[in-house]
């Protein structure tokens, strides 16, 4: 066998694939590092530059189905369990009634309507037409997972500021999901009013009653599994059940056709309370080592930087209303709860970053035909630049509001 045949041969199994992935983000994490940046910023980059080599040699083509083929989906599969693996830690280091408070619900409410106006005003000014009300409701959700990881990183997890962030990102992504029902209907002209209802009492109901089931019962039945396991010299039962249940909770979230993020975080904040919380917290450790960079790596290398370069300044003034709205639409109504200036800031820029709720809506767009891949590349561009735009601006920010940060 020749040299190019090894390549190709290579290059098609996915296990060199995740080799290349986890050690080229590994190298990046550490370069990164050195200049005091998060490893989410690392992770995207390298995704980005993955995904524009991939295109240069031929490796991402265009599929039988005319849609780009970038990873395989078994790799695609375990960046997904990234995503929940990384929002399941961070529920876990979350107080549930600090999290869904009415400050937050205030800031959530905010963070969705002046983006969505917005967006949907711009969007019909550059000639979008009926496209503009679908581009406005990729600029509600936040994307928890990148703040989460960032609030995670600097050591802020567990501040009043943390709290409304985390708290008011996860209302956003909910209503995000509402929000893509009714831009849906609109543009398609078949609005299902009963549906939509229907899609937001399922998410409120999953949330309350999600967290009450498991902090009544289901953490007593892993503390039970947990004890029994112990005895038998099985001690990591406890882990795998709570596992188990932070899987179930995403799949519910799926179901409801809110994300499965979101389930994960739920199951998370129930086991925060537990006396097993420690233990669990420090088996997800190695297991976010190993898929939350696919996640992030997975989302860069998604971008077609062609596709973005033929609207390049819809989408840098898309992104600049993305942030504005955001920072004022959110940092307004933290600042009439009674939070200080540069709290009220940080919350607004901690709600700036969109990603996979944006990324989901906008793939929806595209493969319903309501939005075009040009459209679907502005998107995509928005949300990384404000995934890599957010983390400094909020580490500024609470700098400035007095907070000591574990990472310069």
């Amino acid at each position: 066998m020749d040299l190019p045949s090894i390549v190709d041969t290579l290059l098609d199994e996915v296990w060199f694939e995740l080799t290349f992935l986890l050690v080229v983000s590994l190298f990046a994490s550490f370069i990164f590092a050195r200049f005091g940046q998060p490893k989410v910023i690392a992770y995207i980059v390298v995704g980005v530059v993955i995904g524009f080599v991939f295109r240069e040699i031929g490796l991402i083509t265009l599929g039988d189905s005319g849609e780009e083929e970038t990873l395989p989906e078994v790799v695609m599969l375990l960046a997904q369990l990234g995503s929940i693996v990384l929002l399941f830690m961070i529920g876990l280091e979350c107080d549930l009634k600090e999290i869904y408070t009415k400050r937050s619900i205030l800031i959530a409410a905010g963070g969705v309507i002046i983006p969505w106006i917005a967006g949907y005003i711009i969007a019909d000014l550059f000639g979008y037409g009926t496209d503009a009300i679908f581009i406005g409701a990729t600029l509600v959700a936040t994307s928890v997972a990148v703040t989460a990881s960032v609030i995670s990183e600097i050591g802020m997890i567990g501040t009043p500021v943390a709290y409304a962030i985390v708290g008011a990102a996860v209302v956003d992504d909910i209503l995000g999901m509402v929000v893509l029902a009714i831009s849906r209907g609109l543009t398609e002209g078949n609005l299902d009013a009963v549906g939509l209802v229907l899609l937001l009492v399922g998410a409120v109901a999953f949330v309350v009653l999600g967290a009450w089931l498991g902090s009544h019962f289901l953490t007593k039945l892993v503390f039970m599994v947990q004890v029994s396991g112990y005895k038998r010299k099985l001690p990591q039962s406890g882990f795998v059940l709570a596992l188990a249940i932070a899987m179930l909770y995403s799949l519910i979230a799926e179901v409801i056709q809110i994300s499965a993020i979101v389930g994960a975080f739920v199951a998370g904040t129930v086991f925060a309370g537990s006396a097993l919380r420690d233990g669990i917290l420090k088996g997800m450790q190695y297991l976010e080592a190993l898929f939350v960079p696919l996640f992030f790596v997975s989302l860069g290398i998604a971008v077609n930087l062609e596709g973005i370069a033929d609207a390049l300044l819809f989408g840098l003034v898309l992104t600049a209303v993305a942030i504005v709205t955001k920072v004022v639409g959110c940092g307004l109504p933290a600042r009439a709860t009674g939070m200080s200036w540069w709290d009220s800031m940080a919350i607004g820029v901690g709600m700036t970053p969109r990603l996979e709720i944006a990324l989901v809506i906008a793939y929806v767009g595209l493969s319903n035909g309501i939005i075009d891949s040009e459209i679907y590349s502005v998107v995509v561009f928005m949300g990384l630049a404000t995934a890599l735009v957010a983390p400094s601006m909020l580490r500024r920010s609470l700098r400035r509001g007095g907070h000591a940060l574990l990472s310069s």
